[in-house]
């Protein structure tokens, strides 16, 4: 009787915890892709060269955002663990070491977007109307960058610590403001001149800007002590050993997320042989099926959290425990949301103002990703949740990049060389998420990943 009293409290506490990190990150995840959506939903009237034109930005952006996460993910793993442990010093000094890393890589990429965007643009298309719309976009769009790289280390590191609900207020705050910015500078509203595309990065660089603003008004003026609020004294105190513990396990997930984002991008490549239309469908099925798959993810993420800090701790044999229970979470909420995509069908090619030439591919490619949005969300819980936690990156580099690289790309490339409609090409890319279930279920079932590493710092 006190065994099941003792197990009914453990479970209360763990789903009182999941509750707690997972629904401010969701809401947080869903705005931030929100966000991403809304300049495609709102340009979306002025044509579909307009649209293709922010998806091939959008394509650069998320190559970039995935190079950042790589960076921030190899800090959480770290955050996560010494927050379980106790140790604010450490935390600190992580959360200054990750944000020198983030905003040099945030400056790499604004000059390229800035100095360079053909550079960019023609791996995606030669269309000189495209490039001219996209080249516009870029001009402005690219001073996010060194500005969200700074947002995310904030944000990502305060959820490691238990408090996601900061990112979450932040961003939701950024949102309004990109909202109302956009219908102002996009179309010429409250006495602002007509911007078009212009107008909707515009906004975009404003709200980014208020997020940023915010976030650092908390951690610095507003919550004393907190405990992401390094100085430089922090980073002076940054030692060797640190440092090369921070980077072994950071670098496979800089490596790992990169690269994963640069096949990801091929992908958009192998899709524009089909035609700028095809350039058009896909951005709008790909961030619509973001937005979807985000919530699952947005679990895995919480459950990373949960188990790192249950590992750092030293509590292996609870943080392999609960490993078991998000396996069954994620899985039940990548099929309910996989489900809803199909069923929202109708409502998204109306919310698009899809053309009736372009509908019939795109229901196609919802379908594709409704269907098998389980597995990608359970691959994703794998990678994220269990392996990363315990920081087992380099077997989480090898299982990503070997079933990507060898597998689903040269597959799709093929296809797209001979003519593949693009729907059976979207289908083509989950050869992936088999090749991964394949390989990665053994690993995490091994629990050679369920490691300590902070243990003798």
């Amino acid at each position: 009787m006190q065994n099941t009293f003792k197990l009914d409290e453990e479970n209360k506490k763990f789903y009182k915890t999941l509750i707690m990190l997972c629904v401010p990150i969701i809401i947080q995840n869903l705005i931030s892709s929100l966000i991403n959506m809304i300049d495609t939903v709102m340009v979306g009237g002025l044509g579909e060269i307009s649209v293709a034109s922010i998806g091939i930005a959008n394509q650069y952006f998320f190559l970039y955002n995935m190079a950042l996460s790589g960076i921030i993910g190899g800090s959480g793993i770290f955050i996560a663990q010494f927050y379980g442990k106790d140790d604010k010093a450490n935390i600190r000094r992580i959360t200054g070491l990750s944000t020198i890393f983030a905003v040099a890589l945030g400056l790499i990429f604004l000059v390229i977007a800035i100095f360079s965007p053909r550079f960019i643009i023609n791996f995606f298309t030669h269309d000189e109307e495209v490039i001219k719309i996209a080249i516009d976009y870029f001009s402005i769009i690219g001073f996010c960058y060194p500005i969200i790289a700074i947002s995310n280390v904030f944000s990502m590191g305060s959820r490691s610590i238990r408090n996601p609900k900061l990112g979450m207020i932040c961003s939701s705050i950024s949102l309004v403001v990109n909202i109302i910015l956009n219908y102002a500078f996009i179309f010429g509203k409250f006495g602002m001149p007509t911007m078009g595309v212009r107008g909707a990065a515009l906004a975009t660089v404003v709200a980014r800007v208020v997020e940023l603003v915010l976030l650092i008004s908390y951690v610095y003026f507003i919550k004393n002590d907190y405990e992401l609020r390094f100085t430089f004294k922090d980073i002076k105190s940054i030692n060797k050993e640190l440092s090369k513990a921070f980077v072994s396990k950071t670098i496979p997930i800089f490596f790992n997320d990169t690269l994963w984002a640069f096949g990801t991008v091929l992908y958009a490549i192998a899709y524009s042989k089909a035609g700028t239309s095809a350039i058009a469908a896909s951005q709008i099925a790909s961030s619509t099926g973001n937005f979807f798959i985000m919530t699952a993810v947005c679990v895995a993420i919480g459950s990373s959290i949960m188990i790192g800090n249950e590992l750092g701790a030293d509590n292996i044999k609870k943080a392999i425990l609960y490993a078991k229970k998000f396996a069954v979470l994620v899985s039940l909420v990548g099929a309910i949301f996989g489900g809803l995509l199909i069923l929202s069908i109708p409502i998204l090619l109306k919310v698009f103002s899809v053309s009736e030439a372009l509908a019939p591919d795109i229901r196609k490619i919802f379908i594709v990703m409704g269907l098998l949005m389980i597995l990608k969300t359970f691959n994703t819980f794998i990678i994220i949740g269990v392996l990363r936690s315990g920081g087992d990156a380099k077997y989480a580099l090898a299982l990503e990049m070997g079933c990507m690289w060898l597998v689903s790309l040269p597959i799709t490339f093929f296809a797209a060389y001979h003519g593949v409609p693009i729907y059976i090409l979207v289908a083509l890319t989950y050869t992936e998420e088999v090749a991964k279930f394949i390989f990665g279920v053994p690993r995490a079932l091994s629990k050679r990943w369920a490691n300590n590493i902070v243990k003798d710092m």
